[in-house]
This record gives C-alpha cells, structure tokens and sequence, in this order.
C-alpha cells in the first residue's frame, strides 16, 4: 500500500470489462474515499465511494441485521469468490428481500437519455409476460416469500402503465395477498389520461413512485431529452384527486440537478398531502447513459457521479432543516446501500424529524439479532408499507390555529394530521460495474424476479442480467 493510503476495508469486484470477479478494496486517500479493483488482464478501476472519509468510517459503524432467503434457487461455488455470476438468489445471499420488482414491459412513451432499461418507445411487446404467465409469477413469491407477510411488490419496466392490463394486474395481485403494490411510472398517462389515476387506486395501487427529476425543465431536457415539468404537475394533482399517494424519484447527476435538491425539498412540503416522500437516486452509470463508452469503464468516474453522503451534504447546505445526522442507513441491507428519515410538516410550515435516537442507532428494524426473525422482516416490509397513506379529497382540514404538532392533543385530530402532514426522505445508491461490491450485492433487499423466474439482485441484474 502506497504511503498516505489506507485500506478500510476488502471486498469483491467485478471487472467492467470481461466481467470476472475480481478482489477490490476501500481505501482512504487525501481525505476521501476509493472503491479500487484490479483486473490482471484490463487493469485498475476506481470510483469515489464518499467525498469524506470521516462519513464512510461513521455510516459503517451502524449495526446490521441480516435475514437470509428461506431457500436458495440457484448454487453458488463453494468459496463465494463468483459472486454475482450465480445469483437466482444463491446459497450465499444474506438477506430476504423486501420488495421485489416485476418487469411488465420493456416499452415506454418516453426515451430517456438516462434509462437504466434501456426502455425504447418502439419496444418489442411479444416478449411482455401475459396475464397467466404475471400470476405464476405473483404464487411464486408468495412460496418463496416468509410466512405471514409477502414481498413487497413493485410493477416496472420499461414503463408499466403503456400495457392496458395494469389495474387488472394490480387487483391480482392485491387479491393473492400482497399488501403492498407500488407502481415506478414516469407519470405521462397518469397526466394525460383523465380517471386514470382512479383506476390503478380503485385496484388497489398503494402508491406512485413518480419519475421527477427537478423542478426546472432545463433538467428534464438533459436527463429525458425534453421539458417535461407541466406533465409531473399534472400527474401529482391526478393523483392528489384519487386519494393515490405519490413519492418523487430524482435521479441525481452531479452539474444537473443537484443544485435543484432544495427546491425538490420546497416542492414536497408544498404538497405533502399527496407527496408523502422523496427518494433520491444518484446516478448510477448501467443501462442508457450519455458516459457509456469503453474509455469512460477505464476512467472509473463519470462527470455526473454523486455519492448518497455528498447528496445529503447538499441537502443540508440547500435547506438546513434537513440535518445530515437526521440520517442513518437501513439495518437489514448494507449500510452503503440505503438511507432514510422520517418527518412531519408543523402548522408553521417548519419541518420536524420524527425519527428517534433508538431508530437511528439500529435502523428499520430496530431490534437485535435475538428476536424472531420473521418480525424484523414484517418490520421492514411494513415500514414502507405504511408510510404512504394519504387524505382522500375533502379530508384535508386547515390546523393554522396551532404552532405545531405538539399542540393538537385530541388524538383523532392528532392522527388526521400526522397522516396528512408527515413524509419520508429516502435515497438508494444502486451500483454499477465499476462499483459493484459482492458484500452489498450479498444483502440486497431489493430483488428482481427475472424472465427465468430466479430472484436477482437490482444491481446485478441491471449491471449484467438484464437482456
């Protein structure tokens, strides 16, 4: 190790170019942190894995509650060197998922610049899986998922809502038993199609995970190739008049939008009767990107890469009310992988972090490894399950009269409030193949239930199983 270097700790990689995987380490340099790996035929990668080191050495001290699968569905080779050349999920995988996603279509009415997709207006249908095959589907998680709480299931794409079948897709999937059905949508037919934000809540929809990139259309135009503010509005009021929540999802590219970050905050406080959460995506550089060329693979970072630290550090410059120590990673994943928080709006328009110390110290879960497993998962799936209910319209109540929350003591009232005024900020950092780490691919919480029916890290799959 070279002087002034520090590992921190050593992991597994994967080699952007011949994909074989490969030994890589975290290493601290000049204050910051590297994901470095070397290829004996391609030679070294490396990505910035957080601006501070002192962020990196604090996050990674957070206690971490693993459950694994109840069975494997494919075999990994016995050392565990291969990962993730076997997932299905293997026997080595460290953590059930939370939710899982089912891809109803590669098409989409859009074409993005950045897709992690690669999702084409003109996309083949023939291969979107039929209404028969998406019920095998929906029983086969209901096997492998742990008795008494199923997955919690997400409809992607492609763009799910371009197929005709979706409310008929989600009432199936409520009617089997799954208690949580979110829908990732860039949100163009939910704004142009009057009622149709009824239908998918009607179904049974629980709640929106809308495509929204910023508040200026300068943004939209470089990460969706055009302006496309005015039909998120749209979609957010649709929303807003069938009662059917809606969390925004930025993708974060450094020089785009991280400016914006604030402003996004501004706009979910202005909403929060609908919008009950923001999760922030930074970009990560797999599928359709303006950086994908062989050259960008050897350079390691992209000009447009955000780690989720500098993101919440430019969070808290833009709005300070939203601290960075708000924050902590969820405990039943990699602490790398994820953050959250949870907060409620006051009358005086102020904003309030509801999460506790004791939360903050041991994640979602909050629990030791002691307690029955089955209710650390119920508590995981659950905590995203129940922080999207909103007020139907006419509901809504005025509480100006009071200073803030504290103060509304009627308990009824108190619970109107609280479900009309409180809302999460969450954040994902995905993986790509120069950052892939098998330590976090192992314990994954988020799943995709591939063509072949296996169950596949979300990284791994759109880093190298996505066709």
């Amino acid at each position: 190790m070279e002087i002034g270097k520090t590992i921190l700790d050593q992991t597994r990689g994967i080699c952007p170019v011949c994909y074989q995987p490969i030994d890589a380490y975290y290493i601290e340099e000049a204050g910051s942190v590297r994901f470095v790996k070397t290829c004996p035929k391609h030679g070294t990668f490396q990505t910035t894995a957080a601006e501070h080191a002192e962020d990196y050495r604090e996050w990674t001290k957070h206690p971490v509650i693993n459950i694994p699968p109840e069975s494997a569905m494919t075999e990994g080779d016995i050392e565990d060197k291969s990962c993730p050349l076997h997932c299905g999920t293997c026997q080595n995988h460290l953590q059930t998922a939370c939710c899982v996603l089912i891809d109803l279509t590669d098409r989409c009415n859009q074409r993005c610049p950045y897709c992690f997709a690669r999702s084409e207006m003109d996309g083949d249908r023939s291969g979107e899986p039929t209404m028969t095959e998406i019920e095998k589907k929906l029983d086969l998680l209901l096997e492998l998922g742990e008795d008494g709480r199923p997955f919690n299931l997400q409809l992607s794409g492609g763009e799910p809502t371009v197929r005709d079948d979706l409310p008929q897709i989600v009432r199936m999937a409520r009617d089997k038993g799954f208690e949580y059905v979110q829908i990732n949508s860039n949100g163009r037919r939910l704004a142009q199609e009057e009622g149709y934000a009824k239908l998918l809540k009607d179904a049974g929809a629980s709640v929106i995970f809308l495509q929204f990139d910023g508040t200026r259309d300068e943004v939209y135009q470089k990460l969706r190739g055009e302006p496309l503010l005015e039909i998120k509005l749209r979609a957010i009021r649709c929303c807003e008049n069938a009662g059917l929540p809606v969390t925004l999802v930025p993708t974060v590219v450094e020089g785009v939008n991280t400016d914006n970050i604030g402003d996004m905050m501004d706009f979910l406080l202005e909403n929060v009767n609908v919008v009950k959460g923001i999760h922030f995506q930074p970009v990560s550089f797999f599928g359709r990107h303006p950086e994908k060329t062989d050259a960008g693979f050897h350079s390691g970072d992209f000009s447009g890469r955000v780690t989720m630290f500098g993101l919440l550090r430019k969070l808290e410059q833009q709005r300070p009310a939203f601290r960075y120590q708000d924050y902590c990673p969820i405990s039943t994943g990699h602490t790398l992988c994820c953050f959250y928080s949870t907060y409620i709006k006051e009358p005086d328009g102020s904003v309030r972090c509801t999460l506790t110390g004791d939360r903050k110290k041991s994640g979602v879960a909050c629990c030791d490894a002691s307690v029955n497993k089955l209710d650390v998962i119920k508590k995981d799936r659950d905590f995203v399950l129940n922080k999207w209910d909103v007020l139907t319209p006419g509901e809504e109540r005025d509480w100006s009269q009071y200073r803030s929350s504290k103060e509304i003591v009627d308990l009824i009232d108190f619970l109107d409030y609280y479900k009309q005024n409180t809302f999460t900020v969450t954040g994902m950092a995905f993986q790509d193949l120069t950052n892939l780490d098998a330590q976090r691919v192992k314990r994954c919480r988020v799943q995709v239930l591939s063509e072949d029916n296996k169950l596949i890290p979300f990284c791994a799959y759109n880093s190298i199983y996505r066709k």
